[in-house]
């Protein structure tokens, strides 16, 4: 009796009243299975609209007037009154080159035409003295012809030196360089006592006042980058601030990578200086009554690109043909129709069919 009291241990004892409660003749309970569980998405109607084809790219700033100053007569720097950096205003004076030479030539011909003039004077008396004794016939005809002629070629020494003393004033202005705009000197090339010769620069100007982008586009857009076309630009000197222009012109960039260079001229908006750079989004062409949707509601399943749908909450399998990409939407060309509720969040784990709870 005591090994049989051993072998009903109190699990023993539970277990076998759980199967006399089964076995019993109460009233019989059928079990139901759970169905599956609707699966928690988000939901967006479709809508066409219109977008519009964008193509961004990194240019930079130059400034529209940016005159270089060069020397227009050969002398030495004599003063310099700017420095690179400094704003210079329309007609100020920059810088001096000697013209004292231009000084002695202007008085060498100033000397030569009170010559000329006593000369050209006493000339056209003896002509006019050679005529009345033509008339009395006391001379030739001949004698009257070459005071004429003598006459004429004082006059046509006058016409010449008045003319050297109209190139010595010139050079003489030359010799002063006045700024052509308003803007700020960008560079110098001379200092004081240099020797300037004809034609070599002497200083970089650049206003800010109107500028000009350049922006580089890869060859494949040359038949869709057009003058007219809107253009956005940004400038990480102003982040939030945008320029609104168009494009006014097309320049080959011959050698480089890039095929093509659009160049965009619109007024400083304050702040942008030349040499900076520009991020820029050319608006190239519009597609109206797209249908775009969120990049995460299009799955890729065995089929194809496939968007799922809310019928009856549950999820309808739907293979569509996707277009352009436009930051995190996509078009879709066909499959689709405006009103349809598209499932987006939660896209990726359904099937055709799964019930759906929208949240």
């Amino acid at each position: 009796m005591k090994r049989l009291f051993r072998l009903f241990s109190p699990l023993s004892v539970l277990a076998a009243a759980v199967v006399l409660v089964a076995c019993s003749d109460g009233p019989e309970e059928a079990a139901t299975p759970a169905g599956p569980r609707a699966l928690p998405v988000s939901v967006v109607e479709l809508a066409s609209e219109t977008v519009t084809v964008t193509e961004r790219t990194l240019g930079s700033v130059a400034s529209k007037h940016a005159p270089t100053l060069s020397a227009e007569v050969a002398a030495r720097v004599m003063r310099i009154h700017v420095d690179e950096g400094e704003a210079v205003e329309q007609g100020q004076l920059l810088l001096e080159l000697d013209d004292g030479d231009f000084q002695l030539e202007r008085q060498r011909a100033q000397a030569e035409i009170r010559r000329l003039d006593a000369l050209i004077e006493n000339q056209q008396r003896r002509l006019e003295r050679n005529r009345s004794l033509l008339a009395q016939k006391l001379i030739s005809q001949s004698e009257v012809d070459q005071a004429d002629a003598d006459l004429r070629a004082l006059q046509g020494q006058m016409a010449a030196t008045r003319a050297q003393l109209a190139q010595a004033g010139r050079n003489i202005a030359r010799a002063s360089v006045a700024s052509p705009i308003d803007g700020r000197v960008e560079r110098r090339w001379v200092d004081q006592g240099d020797w300037a010769g004809q034609g070599e620069p002497l200083l970089q100007l650049s206003s800010d006042a109107v500028l000009r982008a350049r922006l580089p586009f890869p060859e494949q857009l040359s038949e869709l980058i057009q003058p007219g076309l809107k253009v956005s630009l940004y400038s990480p000197a102003a982040p939030d601030f945008r320029v609104e222009t168009t494009i006014t012109e097309l320049r080959p960039a011959v050698g480089a990578s890039r095929a093509l260079v659009a160049m965009a001229e619109f007024d400083n908006p304050g702040g942008w200086r030349p040499g900076g750079s520009v991020d820029a989004e050319v608006s190239l062409y519009q597609y109206e009554g797209a249908l775009l949707v969120p990049d995460v509601s299009v799955v890729q399943r065995p089929a194809g690109s496939v968007i799922y749908l809310l019928e009856e909450d549950k999820a309808v399998e739907r293979v569509v043909e996707v277009g352009r990409r436009f930051d995190d939407r996509i078009q879709i060309l066909a499959g689709l129709e405006p009103g349809m509720k598209v499932i987006v969040d939660g896209a990726g784990f359904l099937s055709d069919g799964t019930p759906v709870r929208v949240e």
